[in-house]
Parts: structure tokens; sequence; C-alpha cells
């Protein structure tokens, strides 16, 4: 695991009418809502996200966007209101479980959350404590500026991998057959990650424009 340092600031929100210490709320959410549908090694307060081999799962990711998506239809009022939100209405329509798109949709939620863990115990610095409504609420912000944030975002990281690579092998004296396989392999996920730009705009149409574009 990574270390735990960094200043986690506390969030509360209503959960059954009671405010909940999201900072303490982990393993409780977790059990709550994780465990049903990911039932070994599901208590994300103590899972080593570090390992590939324990990336949050579409069920979870399901779980976890139905848990927000229901806060946002109740428009609850907390400290935590999601009904301010920019663009929740496109928001809600992403998180429908009733969407038309909704497998397709929790892979991307699940991949989001993925990636948004890093501001959790896996880097240096710990905002969320790994709590998955808060880690939710990360990718959720991206994607009230753009809802193909995550899809835009494997292309850049493909793109800048590329860029590196062809350094190495400029400047390179020895080894670089290695290089030019891993430049293969680069290449191969960015064409795979403008196929998956390209499935996600095609998968829109359920979704409403944004009321609020940029700042």
């Amino acid at each position: 695991m990574g270390t735990k340092s960094g200043a986690y600031q506390d969030v509360y929100i209503k959960r059954e009418d009671e405010m909940v210490s999201l900072k303490n709320d982990v393993t409780d959410f977790c059990e709550k809502y994780i465990k049903p549908v990911h039932p070994k090694n599901w208590d994300w307060s103590t899972r080593d996200f570090d390992n590939p081999d324990n990336d949050p799962t579409v069920a979870e990711a399901r779980a976890i966007a139905n848990v927000v998506y229901k806060d946002l239809h109740d428009e609850k009022k907390t400290d935590v209101d999601l009904s301010t939100m920019n663009n929740v209405e496109a928001i809600k329509a992403y998180l429908n479980p009733k969407s038309k798109h909704e497998a397709f949709n929790m892979e991307e939620f699940a991949f989001a959350l993925k990636v948004e863990l890093e501001h959790g115990k896996i880097k240096d610095v710990n905002v969320t404590n790994n709590h998955p409504f808060l880690t939710a609420m990360i990718a959720l912000a991206h994607m009230t500026e753009s809802l193909t944030y995550y899809k835009r975002l494997k292309i850049m990281e493909a793109e800048g991998e590329i860029y590196e690579i062809l350094r190495k092998i400029e400047t390179a004296t020895t080894g670089k057959e290695k290089w030019y396989k891993e430049l293969g392999k680069a290449e191969l996920e960015l064409t795979e990650a403008r196929a998956g730009l390209a499935e996600r705009l095609e998968k829109m149409d359920d979704i409403p424009p944004l009321e609020i574009i940029g700042d």
C-alpha cells in the first residue's frame, strides 16, 4: 500500500436521516454497498489498489452509482448537496440504472473510479481516504465538465506514452528493440482509446446536453 500521509478533510452527508462522517464511514459504506457485489476483499480502506487485480469492478461501480443516483434523485439537502452539482440532469441520465447504455456507462465509471483512487491512500496526499462515495464525487466533478472526460484521458495518456517512448528510441544507444515493442503496445492502446471515444460519442443519445459549459 502507499503512504498514509496528507491531511484528510472530513465530510459529512445524510444517510437514513443521520449525518455520517465519511472519514470514519469507509468500512461501513463498503460493507453495506460493496460487500454484496464483491464478497472478497470488499473493504476499500484496506484493499491494495496498487495491484491492478484489485481495480474497482463494474459491479462495484454500479453499486456506488446507484447510491449517488438515489441521492441526486431524492435531492437530499445535506452538507454535500448533490442537487447543486453543475449539469446535474446530464449526470443523472449517465447514472440512470435504466439507461439503454447502462452497461457501457458502468464500465466507464469503474475506470473513472480507478483513476480517481489516486486521491486516496495510494498516493502521498490522501484526500478521499479511499471512500467510494468521495472517489465517485471526484469522477463526477470531471464529468460535469465533459462526459467524454475519461475516454479522452485514455487517449491523452496513450499519446503521452508514445511521445516518451519515441524520445527513448532517439536517445538510446542499445536496447532499442525493447522500446520498439513498447511502442507497438502503446500504439495499440491509442487505437483502442480512440475507438472507445468514438463509442462514447455514439452512446450519448439518452444524455441531455450540458447546461453549463466551461468554468
